[in-house]
Order: C-alpha cells, then sequence, then structure tokens
C-alpha cells in the first residue's frame, strides 16, 4: 500500500511558495490555504513527532492553535486510484474536531487544487469553510503518513484506519 501512496507534490500540483507558511522554526508544512478573501488562514505542519494545527486571521495571533503527537491526529492518504487525488487531516480538541483536507482532479490541465477545512462535533459538520480560489499553496500530507508509520502505526486500506503494526 506505501508505495501507492503518492503525495500531491510529486504529482506537481503544489502551488505557490512553499516556503514556512504558518509553521514554526524548522517545521515541515503540510497544508495552507487563505480562506474568507484573505482574511483568515489555516496551516497544518509537522515538527519530528508533533502535528500543528492554526487557524485565525492571515497574520497575528491564531484563533486556535493546536499541536498533537502525530499519533493523535487522525489522516486519510490517498488511495492511490481514482481521478480524484485527495487527503485530509483531523485535529481534535475538546470534543471538536478540525479536518483540513485538499483534492486536486488529477485529468484536468489546470491541476489545481482545492481545499477546506470542516468543523465537526461527534458526526454532526457544524462548518465547512472553503479555501480561497487558488490559494492553496502547499498539500502535501505525506511527511504526517510517514511519521505516523514512525510512531509505530500502520494505515489499512481495507479498514480505512490506523491500527498498531
Amino acid at each position: 500500500m506505501r508505495g501507492m501512496i503518492l503525495s500531491a507534490m510529486a504529482l506537481g500540483v503544489t502551488t505557490g511558495s512553499a516556503g514556512a507558511e504558518g509553521c514554526f522554526g524548522a517545521g515541515t508544512p503540510l497544508f495552507h490555504c487563505t480562506l474568507e478573501q484573505g482574511a483568515k488562514a489555516v496551516d497544518a505542519c509537522l515538527q519530528g513527532d508533533v502535528a500543528t494545527y492554526r487557524f485565525g486571521p492571515a497574520t497575528g495571533t491564531a484563533d486556535l492553535l493546536l499541536a498533537q503527537p502525530v499519533a493523535q491526529v487522525d489522516m486519510w492518504p490517498w488511495s492511490g486510484v481514482g481521478r480524484w487525488l485527495s487527503e485530509a487531516a483531523v485535529f481534535a480538541n475538546a470534543g471538536y474536531a478540525y479536518r483540513v483536507s485538499y483534492a486536486v482532479d488529477r485529468l484536468s490541465e489546470s491541476r489545481e487544487v482545492t481545499g477546506a477545512v470542516h468543523v465537526l462535533r461527534g458526526d454532526a459538520q457544524l462548518a465547512e469553510l472553503p479555501c480561497d480560489p487558488g490559494s492553496v499553496t502547499v498539500a502535501d500530507l505525506y511527511p504526517l503518513f510517514e511519521a505516523k508509520e514512525a510512531a509505530g502505526q500502520c494505515w489499512s486500506g481495507e479498514a480505512q484506519d490506523w491500527t498498531g503494526c
């Protein structure tokens, strides 16, 4: 299964600068986009075995900043098949879940990456915040996949879940 999972970066769908947008220090950017016509931004980053989620004003102090061990961050990697390449990561906090996701139509000439933040409480979706068109500048959750494996988790494509190895 591991060989079939490809990152969006490997397929050349990362747009714009892949700098450390929203990441602290030497963090690896996993996802970045702006929302609400640039007023807000969302970032997911990886620093060793800790994943961070930042949501809030594009500049200034975050409205929400979460740092969690990678083993506690849920992630759905691309299955390796189909027209749409998509991945998602979920950060949980106090009964809420914040899912960042991106998708790209692999057959489209433009290969425009779309993204969104979904706010969930249990199984109920409270909000869907789409990324501003063209603002997804980092879309590569594969480093999180590798960090979860290094933490002793294995992805089961059949079960669509992470298990102990």
